[in-house]
C-alpha cells in the first residue's frame, strides 16, 4: 500500500544544463536553474566551458555540481586505461574544486575482435584502478550503461552487466548510473530492476521514451517509478537529462510537481 506522497522524503533533482536552457550561453543556464528552486546542476564535457566563472556562479548562487564527465576514453580497451586514468585525475582534481561528488563515465565501444568476456573484464580492470584516486578525492565514478538504437556500438547496454561490473570492482567510490530512459529502450521492467539494485545505484537520469523528452510526455510512468524511489527513501541525485519539448521552464514545473 503507498504512503501518503507529502509524508515522504523529497527527490535530490539535479538540472542538466546540457540539454536544458541550451539557447543560452553556458553560464547563464545556472542563474536560470537557481531561479527555478533548484539547488544542483551537472553538465557533461567541461571543453569549451571556463570552470573559473562556473566555481563563481555556482558558489553566489549556492548551487551545487551534481556531476559532470570524468572522461571520454574507453574502458573496454586497455590500450586506452593509462589516458583513462589521466583524465580521471584531472577531473577528480576540478571535482574537488567545484566540490562535485560524482563523475560519469562510459564503457566505450564494443570491440569486434575482442571475446566480450575480456571487454567485460578490461572494464572492472579499468575502474579497479582509478578507484584510489576517486578515495582520495571524495568523488564516485559512476559507469552508465546507454541503450543500442540512440548509441549503436556501445558496448555496456544493460542494467544487468552493469550491476555485476559494480559488484566486481566492489569499491563504495563506483556505483551505477541508471538512466531509465535508456533501459526503458534497452530491458524494460523498470521499477523491479531500480529498487532490487538501488544499493548499487548512486545516481539516476529520468527523460520518457520516446524523445527523451519530460517525464510525462511518453509511455513510462514516472509519477510511479517517483513514488517508488521516496518509498524506499533515494538520497541520490535524480538527474533531468532530457531534451524539452516546450518551454524549458514550463517543463520543470511540470517534472518537479510530478516528483512531489
Amino acid at each position: 500500500m503507498f504512503m501518503s506522497m507529502s509524508t515522504l522524503p523529497p527527490l535530490n533533482l539535479t538540472v542538466g544544463i546540457d540539454s536544458i536552457f541550451t539557447e543560452m550561453p553556458f553560464e547563464q543556464r545556472l542563474e536560470h536553474v537557481a531561479d527555478q528552486g533548484f539547488t544542483a546542476f551537472e553538465f557533461g564535457k567541461r571543453d569549451g566551458k571556463d570552470m573559473n566563472i562556473t566555481l563563481a556562479l555556482k558558489t553566489a548562487l549556492r548551487l551545487e555540481v551534481s556531476a559532470f564527465l570524468g572522461s571520454t576514453s574507453s574502458l573496454v580497451d586497455a590500450m586506452q586505461h593509462a589516458q583513462f586514468e589521466n583524465e580521471i585525475m584531472r577531473s577528480a582534481s576540478l571535482a574537488v574544486d567545484l566540490s562535485c561528488s560524482h563523475l560519469i563515465v562510459y564503457s566505450g565501444t564494443t570491440l569486434s575482435n575482442v571475446p566480450r568476456i575480456e571487454q567485460h573484464n578490461n572494464i572492472v580492470a579499468g575502474l579497479r584502478t582509478v578507484v584510489p584516486i576517486a578515495q582520495d578525492a571524495g568523488v564516485t565514478l559512476l559507469l552508465e550503461p546507454l541503450n543500442p538504437i540512440d548509441h549503436p556500438g556501445n558496448y555496456l547496454i544493460s542494467s544487468k552487466e552493469g550491476l555485476q561490473i559494480i559488484r566486481e570492482v566492489n569499491s563504495p567510490h563506483v556505483r551505477l548510473l541508471f538512466n531509465i530512459y535508456h533501459q526503458q529502450i534497452s530491458e524494460g521492467n523498470l521499477s523491479a530492476r531500480l529498487i532490487n539494485n538501488l544499493d548499487m545505484v548512486g545516481y539516476i537520469h529520468v527523460a520518457d521514451v520516446p524523445g527523451k523528452h519530460e517525464p510525462g510526455t511518453g509511455e513510462i510512468n514516472y509519477r510511479y517509478l517517483f513514488r517508488l524511489l521516496r518509498e524506499q527513501k533515494f538520497q541520490g541525485f535524480v538527474g533531468l537529462d532530457y531534451i524539452p519539448l516546450g518551454n524549458p521552464v514550463i517543463g520543470l514545473k511540470a517534472v518537479r510537481a510530478m516528483s512531489q
